[in-house]
């Protein structure tokens, strides 16, 4: 194929047909991927705006939340609203350790509540507590005792969040951990485990330090990727040229 002469006025351009294809080959093919990226963070900001709209939503009784895997959860129930019905097991507290809020290193306490039917057990994280020591976190910790309703938000963590093991395994009352396991923990009750957690909502009896960050999801890297795409089919231009 042979080589091709522009002449504009004194400037003369010489291309290759078959350079020039592969050029702007590439040149489409980053562009598009940039674009991908776009559309991507424009997903996520939909998600985003899903799970507030679930903050906001009316609370549903938890037995009516239908469990069909994480992946799926994760997209439905995220920052759900949920009511529950029974009584907390105040002597078996867990107690997770290396919590931050402000700066300051605590306990997140997670107490189990038994629901009524007495078929199922659901974790509810009351909040923060800056108490260093175990024993005196355990001993003023308020029992909430006798029936009631609590009201929560569901917590879906993403698959890497729920594959997250802990190396310290003791089995006495309080429990020690770093991070929720259900298959790790489901073993220690009678009944079986709810698998998510619910964050214990403002003025509720028990409720600690809510120190949770709002549940959101990631869209700056997508935008930086796509910036990284339209960069290289620039810079294909300007070396071609």
């Amino acid at each position: 194929m042979q080589i091709r002469e522009l002449k504009v006025g004194r400037l003369i351009i010489r291309f290759h047909w078959l350079v020039a294809a592969a050029v702007l080959l590439t040149m489409v093919s980053f562009v598009r991927l940039g674009f991908w990226q776009l559309s991507r963070a424009e997903e996520k900001i939909a998600l985003q705006d899903e799970f507030q709209t679930s903050g906001l939503a009316e609370a549903t009784d938890i037995t009516q939340v239908p469990v069909a895997g994480l992946q799926y959860d994760l997209l439905q129930h995220q920052n759900r609203r949920v009511l529950l019905h029974g009584e907390y097991l105040n002597e078996q507290n867990i107690f997770l350790i290396y919590q931050t809020f402000e700066d300051q290193i605590g306990y997140e306490v997670l107490t189990p509540f038994l629901l009524q039917d007495q078929q199922q057990i659901v974790l509810v994280s009351r909040g923060w507590s800056a108490i260093a020591e175990v024993s005196q976190l355990s001993s003023e910790l308020t029992a909430i005792s006798g029936p009631r309703q609590v009201e929560g938000q569901l917590f879906i963590p993403t698959v890497k969040q729920a594959a997250l093991g802990n190396q310290s395994q003791n089995t006495d009352w309080p429990l020690l951990r770093r991070y929720v396991n259900n298959q790790e923990l489901a073993p220690l009750f009678a009944v079986p485990l709810f698998p998510y957690v619910v964050r214990l909502a403002a003025e509720q009896d028990g409720t600690l330090v809510r120190h949770w960050p709002e549940v959101t999801v990631e869209t700056g890297r997508h935008f930086s990727y796509a910036l990284q795409w339209f960069a290289m089919a620039i810079a294909v231009l300007t070396v071609a040229l």
